[in-house]
């Protein structure tokens, strides 16, 4: 199951959230995080901030390996790989979820 899936009917946002670090967040991926209690997936993208001056759009893709095992990717948004993370355990409750990076707003695609 992907996520974003369950999530589709986000495809516009009213509202926008602090989250840390200057960032902001979505309505939609707030609700990924709430309802899939992936927290811990937006943070990952807020720590590679840093090392990603400069690139204003990302693409962050967590896709789980086995019952317990995923990868999160960042790319480019032209397939270019920025970041490749391997997570050892997750319970992560789908197969898959992407959020976008825009200049300093994570967003679901279906909103952009």
């Amino acid at each position: 199951m992907n996520a974003n899936d369950e999530l589709q009917y986000h495809t516009s946002t009213d509202g926008y959230h602090k989250y840390t670090m200057g960032l902001v967040i979505t309505d939609g991926a707030k609700a990924l995080a709430d309802k899939f209690q992936c927290y811990w997936f937006l943070d990952i993208v807020v720590s590679y901030q840093k090392k990603l001056k400069g690139h204003e759009f990302q693409v962050w893709r967590l896709v789980k390996h086995g019952e317990y095992k995923a990868t999160v990717t960042c790319t480019d948004g032209n397939d270019k790989v920025l970041v490749k993370q391997q997570i050892p355990f997750t319970d992560f409750a789908a197969d898959e979820a992407t959020v976008w990076l825009e200049l300093d707003c994570i967003l679901l695609p279906s909103e952009h």
